[in-house]
């Protein structure tokens, strides 16, 4: 259902306050002849502050998403006509996109340039889930930047740009993918200089964002920069590899660009391997917080590589929270080294699948050698079989007393 915050009349009278407005039509609401949201829309939009727009439906009815995008378009020429914002939320209009042709999208597109247009006090700005084509995702990137460029302070794009073909939507591309893109609009993405007031900004590691860092490296060492947190996202699943990554110079420049920058980094796998590794994580990195996710048994990668990789990379120099989920045994014989190395770590946190998977090896190496910032363990046994619980049980009364003693604040606990 629509929201407006602070519950307003069921004959939607006016409200005790609708600076908060979400925009996600149900389907019982596009079948009413006249819509009632749209009608509130109408009255009170010139009072929205923060607004969220989502696409919640799955059905593939043509009429139903017809309407959706009909109420949508207007839905953004009132806010352009009538609303200064402060924030606004765009949650997957991909599942929107893969349903309507050309011509729709081009028009949705169109009003979303607009309304960016026209808003000059924008202060976070998300897409989630929205998977554009590439130019339209530079052009929303240009919009912000000619219009918000001073207000913007965080910034989400995940999932912004399709990297694969949309066959009902790019009709006029079906002989390349996405990723194979003009010229002319990669000359036009904005590059981080362009985000001056920036603070935060969440972002899939991908094409986009490798550009946005690395395109204007001579400016790099003229300007500095308020952005001080990076939260970077990797997918095997969504995103390919098969652009440039970011090199240790280029991380190096964007420090000296933003002298306060961390970088958490959440990566999830289930295809790991060496060359994936190399390619996230390169030196200068200033990785605060990592967590990696390897969603395999079968791994075709040495279980060190990774630890081995940030222990040359000098990545521990930085690291406060480290969160692992391992499908496969713990390789203890490098994780543990790399702990030792961490001399900021705080917080450890490890999902494993079976409970005796080296876990009493981790923990004997944290009573007699544990990092002295550490202050928090938490390990979480996703599943384990019968046979296994009897060590869960011994680990959690032989290790877990001991660790508190200690000083660690330490906890073990099964999925179940």
């Amino acid at each position: 259902m629509s929201l407006v915050s602070r519950n307003w009349s069921e004959g939607f009278g006016l409200p005790p306050g609708c600076e908060t407005f979400k925009f996600s039509l149900t389907k019982s609401q596009l079948s009413m002849h006249t819509c009632p949201v749209m009608e509130f829309v109408h009255k009170y939009s010139s009072m929205f502050l923060h607004v969220e727009i989502e696409y919640i439906h799955r059905s593939k009815e043509e009429n139903l998403i017809k309407r959706w995008c009909w109420h949508f378009i207007e839905f953004l020429q009132i806010l352009t006509s009538n609303s200064q914002l402060i924030s606004i939320q765009f949650l997957n209009l991909s599942e929107c996109f893969e349903h309507i042709d050309t011509a729709t999208y081009a028009n949705i597109c169109g009003r979303i340039f607009l309304l960016l247009g026209s808003q000059h006090h924008l202060n976070r700005v998300e897409f989630r889930l929205c998977s554009f084509r590439f130019p339209e995702g530079v052009e929303i990137l240009r919009k912000l930047t000619e219009n918000s460029r001073e207000s913007l302070t965080h910034l989400v794009l995940l999932e912004f740009i399709s990297y694969e073909p949309m066959d009902n939507v790019i009709l006029s591309f079906q002989d390349s993918l996405v990723i194979s893109l003009s010229t002319a609009a990669q000359n036009q993405l904005p590059s981080l200089v362009d985000f001056p007031s920036l603070t935060t900004l969440e972002i899939d590691y991908s094409f986009i964002f490798v550009n946005m860092v690395a395109r204007h490296s001579t400016a790099i060492q003229t300007v500095q920069l308020v952005l001080s947190k990076i939260i970077l996202h990797y997918d095997n699943k969504i995103m390919p590899i098969d652009f440039r990554g970011l090199t240790s110079t280029d991380w190096r420049l964007l420090k000296t660009l933003c002298p306060d920058l961390q970088v958490e980094f959440i990566i999830h796998t289930d295809s790991p391997s060496r060359r994936e590794v190399e390619f996230l994580i390169a030196p200068n990195m200033p990785i605060t917080m990592l967590e990696y996710a390897c969603e395999t048994f079968d791994m075709e990668m040495e279980t060190g590589v990774l630890f081995d990789h940030l222990l040359a990379c000098k990545n521990s120099d930085n690291l406060v929270f480290l969160k692992l989920l391992w499908a496969s045994p713990i390789p203890v014989s490098t994780l543990i080294p790399f702990l030792q190395a961490c001399r900021n770590l705080k917080c450890l946190e490890l999902s494993v699948q079976y409970s005796a998977n080296g876990l009493d090896i981790l923990m004997q190496s944290l009573l007699e050698n544990r990092p002295e910032s550490l202050q928090k363990v938490l390990i979480h046994i996703l599943e384990f079989e019968d046979e296994d619980y009897e060590n869960w049980m011994r680990l959690a009364s032989q290790y877990m007393s001991r660790l508190e003693l200690e000083g660690l604040n330490a906890k073990v606990d099964s999925g179940f």
